[in-house]
């Protein structure tokens, strides 16, 4: 059984996994290390660096099943960081791969589920039902994840069985535990969800899921104090978690305290370069709330630039934007500010009227 790590210092993991890339074929404590180290990164949303040793890792390795270990985590890593693009590559690659071993195959299936192509996630799970000698942990996740991207409530449940069944092993990965807790966030199982937290905690100390599941129970419970005092202790441990910002920043918007959401997104706008759009439609849709509250001209300008980002980022990646359109459509269109440009109007044909009617004094005095 491989050793359990207690000290979980980047620092230190880097140290132990070292003899992962000194090792021609790695050993299975130097692949528990670094896979260690990985999901530290991951925990602390370090996405290059898993995809950057992951991928290296899979060019590093012999054996079948320890370079399946780092291709799921490559995959998922992909996942994290919103890159489609990149799972479709490797959910391709990997299908190739197929000859070698089936369990690429079914590691391809989470890369295409994960990419959201539904059709050809679809055609490859109709292949691996008809291939043999494949029910292993990446199987079962891979049709857990298929059956619970679905619309029935039966294959949903369905893929949830299969995804409860991954993660009861004790063996389990944290990252079959992230993909089950996302599964259960995007379904609202509440219940579910803390009984993961509960896993993953044990498990995992390192983990910030569980942070994350205490806040949307919280939230679920309209306890916005509570979930403002887990969300800040959750940004304290890692700065640069943008999920956790975004969350603190809504719950700031549920008591009423814009400004705060504000200042908050200001202050973390280089977290979200990834992020854009969550980013731009929060604060946009914030401003707007302010203006509506106590016009400002350049707050007004500054809401209606934030939500056109949005707006044509929603319409790039086939987000819903109809609610973004409509806030869009009332701030241009907000009866305020066609009073403030004509009362700015008056007041510059005021202003010239005076410098014209002294200019015609000054004129006459020199005549005179």
């Amino acid at each position: 059984m491989p050793e359990r790590f207690h000290d979980f210092s980047v620092a230190k993991l880097e140290m132990l996994s070292n003899s992962f890339w000194r090792e021609i074929n790695p050993s299975a404590k130097s692949c528990v290390s670094l896979i260690k180290l990985l999901e530290v990164y991951a925990s602390k949303e370090n996405w290059e660096q898993v995809i950057n040793l992951s991928s290296r890792a899979v060019l590093h390795l012999d054996k079948i099943y320890d370079r399946a270990d780092f291709y799921h985590i490559w995959i998922c890593a992909l996942k994290d960081s919103f890159d489609k693009d990149g799972l479709v590559l490797l959910g391709r690659h990997l299908f190739r791969m197929r000859f070698f071993h089936p369990v690429f195959l079914s590691l391809s299936l989470i890369s295409f589920s994960f990419a959201s192509k539904n059709k050809i996630a679809r055609k490859i799970y109709f292949y691996l039902k008809k291939t043999k000698g494949i029910e292993n942990r990446f199987y079962f996740e891979a049709i857990g994840l298929f059956f619970a991207s679905q619309k029935s409530i039966e294959s949903i449940k369905m893929g949830l069985f299969y995804l409860r069944k991954v993660t009861s092993e004790k063996k389990c990965s944290y990252f079959s535990l992230r993909n089950y807790l996302r599964v259960l966030s995007e379904k609202n199982y509440v219940n579910e969800m803390t009984e993961v937290y509960n896993v993953m905690h044990e498990r995992f100390p390192f983990a910030q899921e569980p942070y994350l599941v205490a806040t949307l129970i919280a939230i679920d419970n309209t306890d916005w104090k509570e979930a403002i005092r887990v969300l800040n202790q959750i940004i304290l441990d890692n700065p640069a978690n943008s999920c956790a910002i975004l969350s603190l920043c809504q719950c700031y918007n549920e008591i009423g305290d814009y400004l705060m959401t504000v200042e908050l997104l200001s202050k973390n706008k280089d977290t979200f370069i990834d992020n854009e759009y969550d980013y731009n439609c929060l604060l946009g849709m914030t401003l707007k709330k302010i203006v509506d509250i106590d016009f400002d001209k350049n707050l007004h300008q500054l809401a209606i630039r934030h939500l056109q980002k949005s707006y044509n980022l929603a319409k790039f990646f086939k987000f819903p934007y109809y609610s973004i359109e409509k806030e869009l459509n009332d701030l241009k269109n907000d009866k305020n500010q066609k009073i403030y440009d004509d009362v700015e109007i008056n007041v510059i044909n005021v202003i010239n009227e005076q410098a014209s009617e002294a200019n015609s004094l000054f004129n006459d005095r020199k005549v005179g």
